[in-house]
């Protein structure tokens, strides 16, 4: 709690300063023939000291206490502060939702493009698809018609040498039919027909 209120009291201090040195004219400098001046000095404690000890400051000149802050300035300036910090952090905010917005729409619009590229893909591949379908269907077709070739060939070889055997075997059966007609008879009959 001490250390609070030896702050609140430095910022106090520090602020009065800063309006008494505003509401000095230029003309009136400060130094140490004017004897409203006052010189602060800090000091401070050296850690290797004890608690209790402090050095003795240099150049100390005499100083006169000054009068104490009025809370309400204080107050006052504390809210000075505060504000000027919220409107800094609410512009900051304001900058990068701004910044946030650019890279969305840049982002929006490059999705976009894709998109495009993406369905410029899916028609080509939707072209091949069916240039592939017509392509099956074709040669199924050509299959078709020459499996049906085929057969048909095949009857007409089979009707063809199925005539070649039967022409074959009558061919044979007549050539059987000469050479027994051309071979000498030996029936006694046929002898002594011969011989009438």
């Amino acid at each position: 709690m001490e250390t609070e209120e030896i702050y609140m009291n430095q910022v106090k201090m520090q602020a009065e300063a800063f309006k008494d040195k505003k509401r000095r004219s230029p003309d009136n400098k400060e130094g140490a023939d004017d004897p409203a001046y006052e010189n602060f000095t800090l000091t401070f404690r050296n850690r290797d000291q004890p608690k209790g000890s402090h050095s003795p400051a240099k150049n100390k000149v005499p100083s006169q206490s000054r009068p104490p802050l009025d809370s309400a300035q204080g107050l006052y300036s504390l809210h000075r502060a505060m504000v000027s910090l919220s409107l800094l952090l609410a512009l900051s905010c304001v900058v990068l939702l701004a910044l946030v917005l650019m890279k969305n729409s840049e982002m929006s619009q490059e999705l976009l493009n894709l998109k495009g590229e993406l369905q410029n893909v899916s028609l080509s591949a939707q072209g091949c698809l069916e240039l592939q379908k017509e392509a099956w269907s074709t040669l199924n077709q050509s299959t078709r018609m020459a499996v049906q070739g085929i057969n048909t060939l095949k009857n007409k070889v089979q009707e063809q040498s199925q005539k070649l055997l039967r022409a074959i075997s009558e061919t044979r059966a007549k050539l059987d039919e000469i050479e027994m007609l051309k071979m000498p008879n030996p029936n006694p009959s046929s002898k002594s027909m011969r011989r009438r």
